[in-house]
């Protein structure tokens, strides 16, 4: 009995010693713990809203919503992260850089969001088959979770800059407080404002977590936060890298407005049916990448820095390894269990329940994609170490049009079935053509 206990204190003494690996666990865990609590929300509101044209239009306005976020935050989040790490060893003033950089994004943000309510209704009366109510609706949700765009992309500024300094746990935890308002909000006013409760309780939420990552960074006092809108000669190379990643995500932000677009077309509550599958598979993906991507970045960085290409090379092939391995693994259990999954999760409240089976196959449709998506982002992740975004935009660019292209094949023989089938062929697809330049540019 006593050997039990030294075995595993032997075996966090090996783990601890590759700080690589321990960061990873670490922070997977801890990203668990923090967007775990996120992937109920549309449970709730499967359970509390059902399938309907409300649901509908407000997951087509949040979609777009997240569309205009997506294309800048996961893109600052991850390329500021070299950019820290070159300013600490050069000691140079973070707290100028971080500060210009929230600054000019809250000025461009602002802008952006006030142009795009301003002409999004008419692009889509053309577009979608959304009824004139439809419309409305999707317009007033538009204008109420606007705020989400510059909230969302600041907290990816601030997590990125904490994981430059390898401090993962804070950021990792912090969509745990967006969730738990989120949710309470809209349990308590679910009833008197209806899909609006989602909206504002997205809001709020996200608002507090900002404002918890300010707190932590103000306490542990790494440097002086300086806001500034003046643009220097420091800020514009940054710009200029973070540019070919803000406007490659900007392209591959399409890919579920695009999905969602046509999924209208199918009629009434497929939208909802794809987004209540799609969040499902959202779990696997966020969980098996937030924690390893986020400190790949940073580890890669440093690693980059000392030993260039023959060490990132050695770097990419090790994690191809693991994660391709953990990956498949991973599929096949959910594969196998995703009819039970999905009826564990979605068969309450006001959910149809002849609904069920049809989520089912659409969350296997995607699940197909999942290995390939994941090694997919390791690549990403070595691109970015060398602040190289040029190829993550024309992988971005292959993308959209393979899922114009693959939706408009599949969706014909198979409906809304085959817009996950198609999402799941174009990571195949993304993936080849990031290990083709991989290799053609390091060999």
């Amino acid at each position: 009995m006593n050997g039990i206990p030294i075995s595993i204190s032997k075996l966090l003494k090996r783990v601890r010693a590759k700080p690589l690996v321990w960061d990873t666990i670490t922070t997977t865990i801890m990203s668990i713990v923090g967007k775990g609590i996120g992937f109920l929300i549309p449970f709730f509101i499967a359970a509390w809203f059902g399938v309907s044209s409300k649901t509908d239009s407000f997951f087509f306005a949040f979609g777009l919503i997240l569309f205009l976020a997506q294309m800048f935050a996961p893109a600052v989040e991850s390329v500021i992260v070299p950019f820290i790490t070159d300013a600490i060893a050069k000691n140079e003033d973070v707290g100028e850089f971080l500060g210009r950089t929230l600054g000019i994004s809250a000025v461009g943000l602002s802008a952006l969001a006030v142009l795009f309510l301003m002409v999004i209704k008419p692009v889509l009366s053309i577009l979608t088959r959304f009824s004139p109510d439809e419309l409305n609706l999707i317009q007033t949700i538009l204008f109420e979770t606007a705020p989400l765009v510059i909230l969302l992309v600041w907290t990816g500024i601030l997590s990125g800059t904490l994981n430059a300094y390898k401090i993962f746990s804070i950021p990792a935890l912090s969509p745990a407080f967006r969730a738990i308002v989120a949710i309470a909000f809209i349990f308590a006013f679910k009833e008197s404002i209806g899909v609006h409760a989602i909206a504002w309780g997205y809001v709020i939420g996200e608002a507090i977590r900002l404002g918890i990552l300010f707190l932590f960074l103000k306490k542990l006092r790494l440097f002086r936060l300086k806001f500034s809108i003046g643009w220097e000669k420091s800020f514009s190379q940054f710009f200029r890298t973070s540019s070919y990643q803000i406007i490659g995500l900007s392209v591959l932000a399409f890919t579920p407005i695009i999905n969602q677009t046509m999924a209208s077309w199918l009629g009434t509550g497929n939208v909802s049916l794809l987004e209540y599958a799609n969040r499902l598979y959202l779990i696997p993906t966020t969980l098996m990448s937030s924690g390893l991507m986020v400190t790949v970045l940073s580890h890669w960085s440093i690693d980059y820095q000392t030993g260039g290409e023959a060490v990132l090379k050695k770097n990419v092939l090790n994690g191809v390894k693991a994660v391709g391995a953990g990956g498949l693994l991973l599929t096949i259990c959910i594969f196998l269990a995703k009819d039970y999954l999905v009826s564990m999760v979605y068969g309450h409240g006001e959910f149809p329940k002849e609904q069920i089976h049809e989520v089912a196959q659409i969350f296997g449709f995607f699940l197909l994609g999942l290995t390939p998506f994941l090694i997919a982002l390791l690549y990403s992740r070595a691109f970015l170490t060398k602040k190289n975004t040029k190829v993550l935009l024309f992988t971005a660019m292959i993308m959209v049009m393979g899922t114009i292209i693959f939706n408009l094949i599949f969706m014909q023989i198979m409906g809304i079935r085959g817009i996950a089938l198609a999402s799941s062929i174009v990571a195949f697809v993304s993936l080849a053509v990031l290990i083709f330049l991989f290799h053609r540019k390091t060999s």
